[in-house]
């Protein structure tokens, strides 16, 4: 599948790494250090994903963002948005925009030739929002005034497989700590109890993950969609049957 890509910024070096990676692929890439032209054109033809600098000296990357979103051709693209800090503040504002995913500069290969390879593949948004990634990381878990380190098996968009279990009743809510080394992002969400195998596992629900969170659980899966299959089972535990009790 080839896609069609717009990449907005005024840093030459981005334009030029997302269409060396792009090009090669088949993808047709059009460049715009202007942001105006650029959001001009976005009124006027169809892109599959548009990649915008949020900051940029004649039409701010958030409003470019807005504008794209609105427009006719584009209500459902792609919007990546690059930006230059990894401040909280930002990620929300561009989520507020209709932003998709929030990377963080400098842009890398290793960041983006993973998320090209997922988006042309078919159907991946669903196979993103389906797909359970192996996540191994130390997880500690909260609740009143207890504290219990456990080890994560799995992340999707929707929760995490941890083991061993919590002593504690399904529909308990928790707060969870830990970090996703991939996208040099700490996270502390609210979560739920779904399900418990015996003393050995515990699924968790998220409880309305801040934007920040949720990009960051969504850029870590993107970046190893190619690894996911819907028959494998990355935990031993059938992971449809552990969040759909």
């Amino acid at each position: 599948m080839s896609l069609k890509i717009m990449v907005v910024d005024d840093e030459p070096l981005s334009l030029q790494l997302i269409r060396s990676l792009a090009t090669p692929s088949g993808h047709t890439v059009l460049t715009f250090e202007d942001s105006q032209e650029a959001g001009e054109r976005a009124e006027k033809q169809r892109f599959d994903v548009t990649f915008v600098g949020m900051r940029m000296p004649q039409l701010d990357g958030l409003e470019l963002a807005r504008r794209i979103r609105n427009s006719e051709p584009n209500r459902e693209t792609t919007i990546v948005m690059l930006s230059a800090t990894d401040d909280i503040g930002n990620v929300r504002k561009a989520f507020g925009e209709g932003a998709d995913f929030v990377l963080t500069k400098p842009v890398t290969a290793g960041r983006l030739r993973p998320m090209l390879a997922a988006m042309d593949s078919s159907g991946w948004k669903g196979r993103r929002h389906a797909a359970r990634l192996p996540l191994f990381t130390e997880v500690v878990c909260k609740w009143d005034d207890r504290q219990i380190p456990l080890r994560s098996m799995n992340i999707s968009e929707s929760g995490m497989l941890l083991q061993p279990t919590v002593d504690v009743e399904v529909g308990q809510e928790v707060a969870l700590e830990f970090k996703i080394a991939e996208v040099r992002t700490s996270l502390n969400v609210l979560a739920r109890i779904v399900r418990k195998e015996g003393t050995e596992r515990v699924g968790m629900a998220f409880i309305g993950l801040a934007p920040e969170d949720h990009n960051a659980i969504q850029l870590y899966v993107m970046g190893r969609l190619q690894e996911y299959t819907p028959s494998r089972d990355f935990s031993g535990v059938g992971m449809r049957r552990l969040f759909n009790p």
